[in-house]
């Protein structure tokens, strides 16, 4: 591709893409094990794994922010569609203002949402993806290194924090594999990793999930102190005294379902 007809990466949109298809290869790779067909992407970018999914006959949402890039794929696609077995529907937006509910509903089957996530809005798209999960097949996502660390992070390990509460009691999380940081145009400061999000079995109801979100982020204001003095907002002594789970513990030494157990205490009408 010539220089003029290059497009400049914006720094401000956190624009970093592959330069190896390898981490692509992969992501089709597990979504034919899912035995899915429609597939979201988020932020598509240059189509590095755009055309990955097409090439393996997937039915592709894109949603990109950028209107340069999505022009850039719509003109791409105008010209390749032939050589392609899967479809491609390209959504200019905001992804976090993208109905994530309704699109579900209108797919045939199970479906998937993968993507490239910009390191600076990772968590809120979290939050944007995982109250829809249940009704997924999954999402494989590429993110930064450290945050896949944070959201698989285990009890008493430094990377467990309430982000890894929040989203296990929603997703059983596996890293999959490190994405060294040579993979990328431009080069970040850090390393990647990919990361498979699949709906849990048992949902506790989101009503719930949202108290103990409450309790968790509160609790991990002083993770290196004892529990009662963090949710001391919570609870009076007494009702402290009595509590199921041991108050004397640091708050990064429970378990997800420990939260659970400790928000039904302090709101007891979600204990039914």
């Amino acid at each position: 591709m010539g220089r003029r007809n290059r497009i400049p990466q914006k720094k401000s949109l956190g624009q970093v893409f592959l330069n190896t298809e390898w981490p692509v290869r992969r992501v089709a790779a597990t979504l034919k094990q899912w035995n899915v067909q429609n597939v979201l992407e988020v932020g598509p970018g240059g189509g590095v794994l755009t055309r990955e999914l097409l090439a393996h006959g997937f039915q592709v949402t894109a949603v990109e922010k950028d209107g340069r890039w999505a022009e850039r794929l719509r003109d791409f696609y105008r010209v390749h569609a032939d050589d392609y077995t899967g479809d491609l529907d390209i959504v200019e937006e905001d992804i976090l203002k993208f109905d994530l509910a309704d699109w579900i509903q209108s797919q045939p089957a199970k479906s998937a949402v993968v993507g490239n996530i910009p390191y600076y809005i990772s968590t809120p798209i979290l939050s944007w993806l995982l109250p829809h999960l249940g009704t997924l097949a999954g999402s494989y996502l590429l993110v930064q290194l450290e945050f896949a660390m944070r959201l698989a992070g285990k009890a008493s390990t430094k990377a467990y924090g309430s982000l890894s509460v929040f989203t296990q009691l929603r997703a059983q999380v596996s890293l999959d594999c490190k994405v060294d940081r040579a993979c990328f145009t431009p080069v970040p400061n850090v390393d990647s990793a990919l990361v498979s999000l699949k709906p849990k079995a048992k949902m506790h109801p989101e009503a719930l999930l949202q108290k103990v979100e409450l309790v968790t982020r509160a609790s991990f204001t002083q993770r290196r102190k004892m529990l009662r003095n963090a949710i001391r907002q919570f609870l009076s002594d007494d009702l402290a005294r009595a509590c199921p789970v041991d108050l004397n513990r640091r708050p990064d030494s429970l378990r997800p379902e420990e939260y659970v157990e400790l928000a039904k205490y302090i709101f007891p009408k979600f204990d039914q």
